[in-house]
C-alpha cells in the first residue's frame, strides 16, 4: 500500500542540538550517516547532556562537515567538534566534553527531566535509529492545540512522511515493513513523547500545551521507531510503501 513520499529528511549530529535537512541520504542498519554521531558530555558525572534537562541545548546547532560536525551557538559563534568543547562549556557555565559514539556494547547514561536512563549501546540515540513522523499527524494535534505549532523540528524525526490519509497514521504501521526508496525497514514501537517538544528552539517558542495535548489526546505517543531491515537510499520525494 502506497502511504505517501518522504517529505522531508534530518539528520542531528550532535544530540538534543538542532539539525540539518537533507534532500538524500543512505538509510543504514545504524540509521542515517552522522546522526546522533556525537554527544555533550557532562565532565564530572560523564552523564550524556540532554534537552530533556538543559533544554538550552536545543537552541544550538550542528551542521556535518569533513572529520566532524561544526557546533553553532545561538549568538553566532561557532567551532569545529575538535575545537568546540571550550566553547560549549563557556557557553554551559559547565565543564564539558564533546565525545563521539563509541559503537561499543557500553550503554550510556542519560540526563531527563526526572533522573537518568540509559540510552541504547555503543550509540547516542534514546532507542531506536530510525525516527519516523508524518505531517497528518501533526495537522492533526494542530487542530487540537490551534496555538500551538505543531512543527517537525519540535519532534526530532529522522523522517517525515506526507501521508495521503489523515490522522495519527503512523501508529497503524506498528508491527509493518514500510519501504522508504530503496531502504526497507521495520517498525517497532510508537515513540513517547518529553518535555522537549514543548521547549524553545530559536524560532519555535517555548509551548507546554504541545505536550499536555499529546498526553490528553494520543496516549503521550507521536511518531514511531523503525529498525533497519535492507539499507538504502531514501530521498525526498520517494514513495513511501507499507505492507
Amino acid at each position: 500500500m502506497e502511504a505517501g513520499v518522504i517529505g522531508a529528511l534530518w539528520r542531528y549530529p550532535v544530540k538534543s542540538m538542532q539539525g540539518e535537512s537533507l534532500e538524500q541520504t543512505w538509510i543504514t542498519p545504524d540509521g542515517v550517516p552522522g546522526d546522533r554521531g556525537v554527544a555533550v558530555i557532562d565532565a564530572a558525572s560523564g552523564h550524556v547532556l540532554s534537552g530533556k534537562r538543559l533544554e538550552m541545548l536545543l537552541t544550538a546547532r550542528a551542521v556535518a562537515r569533513p572529520g566532524g560536525p561544526v557546533i553553532v551557538l545561538p549568538d553566532g559563534r561557532s567551532a569545529h567538534l575538535d575545537a568546540a568543547a571550550a566553547l560549549v562549556s563557556e557557553w554551559l557555565g559547565r565543564d564539558v566534553i564533546l565525545a563521539r559514539a563509541e559503537g561499543s556494547d557500553a550503554r550510556p547514561v542519560v540526563e531527563a527531566e526526572d533522573g537518568t536512563f540509559l540510552g541504547r549501546s555503543g550509540s547516542f540515540f534514546d532507542s531506536s535509529p530510525v525516527h519516523l513522523v508524518t505531517a497528518a499527524s501533526l495537522r492533526h494535534l494542530a487542530g487540537l492545540h490551534p496555538e500551538g505549532e505543531y512543527d517537525a523540528r519540535r519532534f526530532r524525526p529522522n523522517v517525515v512522511v506526507e501521508s495521503l490519509a489523515e490522522g495519527l497514521v503512523e501508529q497503524d504501521w506498528i508491527g509493518r515493513t514500510l519501504r522508504l526508496g530503496e531502504a526497507v525497514l521495520q517498525i517497532t514501537k510508537p515513540c513517547t513523547r518529553c518535555v522537549m517538544t514543548t521547549s524553545e528552539q530559536r524560532e519555535l517558542a517555548t509551548d507546554r500545551g504541545i505536550l499536555r495535548t499529546i498526553a490528553r489526546e494520543t496516549e503521550n505517543a507521536c511518531g514511531i521507531y523503525a529498525r533497519v531491515l535492507e539499507p538504502g537510499v531514501a530521498r525526498v520525494g520517494d514513495a513511501v510503501v507499507v505492507t
